[in-house]
């Protein structure tokens, strides 16, 4: 086996303040993995020294001075190349800028030139942009690295494509820039094959929360969802409560519509799973390296019952195309979200009195509050005869480390929890928000299933009258069971 280099993680007291050179570790639970920084750590049982730390208290890669003098070629989403590439010619794209830094550190560390091939990646473009992944190693000629649309590199996986990153040279899997909670879904067998990075703009941009508008609540005289968090009664049944009866036909056409006002606005698509997982709910679990389907579990019918009857109500809109701007014209109550949506405001020329907390929660009982990563993040895999592992695994630590210590402080830290923050209460709530950060097995691989069970169960609470989970659920449990039979074997002990 060859070394690896590993550092366990210390708990460290969050101080962040608008002078990027004074931002002190973020904290970070047991659960998450995506902690913004560690101030120490650990190697054989020893407290390591100050010296792995950068000058802001953040750690640092165990990475030897390299030199690989080569071109590094590296497939990325075309849809998305924002997460994770910049030309750094705009002086007025602050975070680009971080992100063309970040990278260019990486480039000079390892001496390697970064080759980027964008292609369209999601979507109706999955199947030829994994091609391009197949052909190429085909061809003997493969990507150095690939980082694609969250969902694609499970499906790259499946066909036999990928290649393991669990024991690397160079990947140390301990480390903050890995979230732990993404590890602890998919690594099975000792065998991993993509990887998050916890410090990614594309992963901190996609984590979903519930904003509210602060003047509409107090207009109504609510009680603050920051009081109800606090006291562990932020929960679907005290949201619906605040929301009855906010309906009003704003237009006054007789029609509900986006023309009027809502006491909660939410997607259909990809970003309504946030209330599956939000609701403590999960498709799969892994223990003890066996990979248990859930999908025949009481627990969805339940699920769909609660969707059902906080649906069931003009008080609350299921749309997709008019939600933001719903929100910026004061026509709703509550907005279930992205953390981007911090970002848009801030750049709006209206100042907004807006708060966020997380996802609420099925009841007072449930253990802890869960954030759900919207779909469009970027995910690495490595083809599975990449020519050069070790120097594919080092460029890959490399960008994930060096994304911890400069996208994650620049970003997270002073942008979102300072700069975007009207109320000084947020801060806590975004580290919340990170902290209950999860992921699911099943979701992850859910594109290599013929109908994605997170569409299956959507659909038997979005349209209760036409779908119900007992017979969706029964047409479609031997396909479901063949695909998770399918995904279970391609982690097969070898």
């Amino acid at each position: 086996m060859k070394k690896r280099f590993r550092f366990t993680k210390l708990l460290a007291a969050l101080l962040a303040t608008c002078s990027l050179l004074l931002l002190l570790a973020a904290c970070q639970t047991e659960g998450t993995g995506t902690n913004t920084g560690t101030a120490g750590g650990e190697q054989n049982g020893a407290v390591t020294t100050e010296s792995n730390l950068d000058p802001n208290g953040f750690l640092k890669d165990a990475l030897p001075a390299l030199d690989y003098n080569r071109g590094f070629k590296i497939l990325g989403n075309d849809n998305r190349k924002h997460q994770f590439w910049n030309s750094g010619e705009d002086d007025t794209d602050t975070i680009g800028k971080v992100i063309y830094e970040r990278n260019a550190t990486v480039e000079e560390r390892l001496g390697v030139e970064l080759e980027w091939d964008f292609q369209p990646g999601e979507g109706d473009n999955i199947s030829t942009f994994i091609g391009r992944i197949e052909t190429n190693s085909d061809s003997g000629d493969p990507y150095d690295g690939v980082i694609a649309y969250n969902l694609v590199p499970q499906m790259v996986a499946v066909r036999g494509y990928a290649a393991n990153l669990y024991d690397t040279e160079y990947i140390d899997l301990s480390a903050p820039w890995w979230p732990s909670v993404y590890l602890r879904e998919m690594v099975v067998n000792d065998q991993l094959y993509c990887l998050v990075e916890s410090g990614s703009y594309g992963l901190l941009d996609h984590m979903m929360a519930m904003y509210f508008d602060n003047e509409m609540l107090e207009k109504r005289n609510m009680e603050s969802p920051y009081t109800l968090v606090a006291s562990n009664e932020w929960t679907i049944e005290n949201l619906s409560a605040m929301i009855k009866e906010t309906y009003e036909d704003a237009d006054a056409d007789s029609k509900v519509g986006d023309g009027d006002i809502f006491g909660c606005v939410t997607a259909t698509k990809s970003k309504m799973d946030c209330w599956f997982f939000g609701l403590g709910n999960q498709f799969a679990k892994v223990e003890n390296d066996e990979v248990v389907s859930l999908l025949g579990g009481d627990h969805i019918e339940t699920f769909i019952s609660t969707m059902v009857t906080f649906l069931d109500s003009n008080d609350v809109y299921a749309y997709d195309s008019s939600q933001f701007k719903m929100f910026m014209e004061h026509r709703a109550y509550f907005y279930c979200a992205s953390v981007m949506l911090s970002e848009k405001l801030a750049a709006s020329e209206e100042a907004y009195n807006y708060g966020v907390v997380p996802m609420p929660k099925m009841n007072s009982e449930q253990e802890r509050y869960y954030t759900h990563v919207a779909n469009c993040h970027d995910t690495w895999c490595l083809p599975y005869n990449v020519k050069d592992l070790d120097c594919s695994s080092a460029v890959m630590e490399c960008m994930a480390s060096e994304a911890h210590r400069q996208i994650d402080p620049m970003y997270y830290e002073t942008y979102v929890k300072l700069r975007y923050a009207p109320d000084e209460r947020l801060a806590e709530m975004y580290d919340l928000i990170r902290d209950s950060v999860t992921f699911d097995f099943t979701y992850l691989f859910s594109r290599v299933y013929s109908s994605m069970p997170g569409n299956l169960v959507k659909n038997c609470y979005l349209n209760p009258a036409k779908y119900s989970w007992a017979s969706v659920y029964a047409s479609n449990k031997s396909a479901l069971e063949s695909s998770f039979q399918q995904i279970v074997d391609t982690y097969r002990e070898k």
